[in-house]
């Protein structure tokens, strides 16, 4: 496997279109500067680590999936490095969150 640059930039560019945003609107809420948010997304740049971390935790995915296109469930990749018990406690708190939320639809 390798960092294919111009097929993360298509993916970001899918990820920002799924949200209805502009790329300024992208770059302003994750603080990157329009041209450099151009350019991470036109594929003319790689994107540096830093920038990949905040791209991905703000569209929630995973690096593996800006980078590689593997998919992977966000939710599910947080519970990486935890015991059962708090895995379980996560997943509780997470039903009973959305339960809550499905009330105020």
């Amino acid at each position: 496997m390798y960092y294919d640059v111009q097929k993360s930039a298509e993916r970001i560019r899918k990820l920002r279109e799924s949200r209805r945003l502009t790329q300024n609107e992208a770059a302003e809420e994750m603080g990157f500067s329009l041209g450099g948010y151009r350019k991470l997304e036109q594929g003319l740049n790689g994107g540096s680590v830093d920038s990949l971390i905040l791209v991905a935790e703000f569209y929630h995915v995973s690096l593996d999936y800006l980078v590689y296109g593997e998919k992977q469930d966000y939710i599910s990749s947080l519970l990486n490095g935890l015991t059962e018990k708090q895995k379980c406690i996560v997943r509780s708190n997470m039903a009973n969150l959305v339960e809550n939320l499905k009330k105020f639809q």
